[in-house]
């Protein structure tokens, strides 16, 4: 598997390991099985960071002054 390495530390490195591991009970031929569940993660990863987003603008409206509403 390719992955291209950006960055500096160990940031890259993990990445790799974590990509290694949701593939490793995939046989390495199996290259639609790999791209599921690849694509599998990347959708989990998308709306895990959707709902963090709405949870951070939630608490920037409720605490920042730019977003604060008069009740």
């Amino acid at each position: 598997m390719f992955v291209m390495k950006m960055g500096v530390g160990g940031v890259s490195a993990k990445v790799d390991r974590f990509l290694e591991q949701i593939v490793a009970d995939v046989p390495d031929d199996d290259v639609m099985g790999r791209l599921k569940r690849l694509q599998y993660i990347i959708d989990r990863l998308a709306l895990d960071v959707s709902k963090d987003a709405a949870r951070l603008e939630l608490r920037m409206w409720r605490t920042s002054p730019l977003f604060c509403k008069t009740r």
